[in-house]
């Protein structure tokens, strides 16, 4: 009798601890067919890149996680996410070398929000797709023309609070932790503030990025490759984006502004980058929705036109499922100077499936 009652006392211990901590898998498959073509023109030279390829993430980035909590009491919980991005065509990691290239980090949670340490995405990029056309898909115009920034940082410090009446905020701020012998070290800054009730919502975000002498941002992409254009230590990139929806049930308006300046140590002239995207997304039928954007980015060093981009995107969407669905998607993006007949274009057709667990 006393054994049995022992036992139960066991299992009864047990159960309580399984029932105040949690551990979850989830993630992401995305994989589509297409055709990419790509084409460079810089110094009258003209270069094509075409491709009928399989690749991964048309709409979302590939991934897998781990994310659990463990009620300590007092309303109190301990909370961790770990987070590793992969290409699905391949099977190869996001980023070669890292365990968890998307987040790595663990902290509380309770009444006054949360607060987390280790690898995340930054309180910019938290609302970065809060309000982007083309569901926000990797295929979207947006992230085509607009500039590029880092959106999950290492050794990051980060506070989200809880929702008041529809109003948020999150700021986090990412050290660089490479200072020596002559190195320096870069840090990342960022905050958003948002609001979001019933069909509005609009949201505020700020980030500024003080390069260090191994951690430099090539932002080159946008510039042609210019190697000018790349952060070198001491200097800084800062971006402010100010977007909103709102949703009248037959369609969902998007749109959004977003500055980007470099500041270059030592360089008289700056560049600064002027961009805005519009979009919207129709539901044609219960599991089947359209969405398109069209984004546009001027370019200005030391106040003088350098550079223009924009583009347009589509995606048709078609739930298969709550958690699996089919989609057909476009992209047009184009990048001319103004200095010269300099010009990049990019073009590709996609049709994929994305699945998420």
């Amino acid at each position: 009798m006393k054994k049995s009652l022992i036992a139960l006392a066991v299992l009864a211990a047990a159960g309580a601890a399984s029932a105040q901590s949690s551990v979850q898998l989830y993630g992401i498959a995305d994989v589509w067919f297409g055709q990419a073509k790509m084409t460079d023109k810089v110094g009258g030279v003209t270069t094509t890149d075409k491709q009928t390829k399989v690749d991964s993430g048309g709409v979302s980035s590939s991934r897998f996680g781990l994310k659990g909590s463990e009620d300590l009491g007092s309303g109190l919980k301990a909370i961790f996410t770990l987070e590793q991005g992969f290409d699905l065509d391949t099977g190869a990691q996001a980023s070669a070398g890292q365990a968890f290239s998307r987040e790595a980090s663990v902290g509380v949670a309770g009444n006054f929000g949360q607060v987390k340490l280790g690898k995340q995405f930054t309180a910019y990029d938290d609302i970065y797709g809060v309000a982007n056309n083309t569901f926000d898909a990797n295929v979207s115009a947006t992230k085509h023309v607009w500039a590029p920034y880092t959106a999950s940082a290492n050794n990051t410090i980060k506070y989200v609070s809880p929702s008041f009446n529809g109003f948020s905020g999150a700021v986090s701020y990412s050290l660089g932790e490479d200072k020596a012998a002559g190195v320096s070290a870069g840090s990342v800054g960022a905050l958003n503030v948002q609001y979001a009730n019933g069909p509005l919502v609009v949201a505020y975000g700020y980030q500024q990025e003080k390069s260090g002498s191994s951690n430099g941002a090539n932002v080159g992409s946008i510039f042609f490759g210019d190697p000018d254009m790349q952060l070198d230590a001491g200097e800084k990139a800062t971006y402010n984006l100010l977007s909103g929806s709102y949703n009248f049930g037959v369609a969902k308006l998007v749109g959004g502004i977003n500055t980007a300046k470099f500041n270059y140590a030592g360089a008289a002239d700056d560049a600064k980058d002027n961009s805005y995207q519009v979009g919207v997304e129709v539901p044609l039928a219960s599991n089947i929705n359209l969405g398109v954007g069209y984004a546009h980015t001027k370019i200005k060093v030391g106040g003088d036109d350098f550079a223009k981009s924009r583009g347009f995107s589509a995606a048709l969407v078609y739930s298969l499922s709550k958690r699996t669905t089919a989609y057909a998607a476009y992209l047009n993006a184009k990048t001319d100077s103004e200095v010269n007949s300099d010009e990049s274009k990019t073009h590709v057709y996609a049709v994929g499936v994305k699945h998420a667990f």
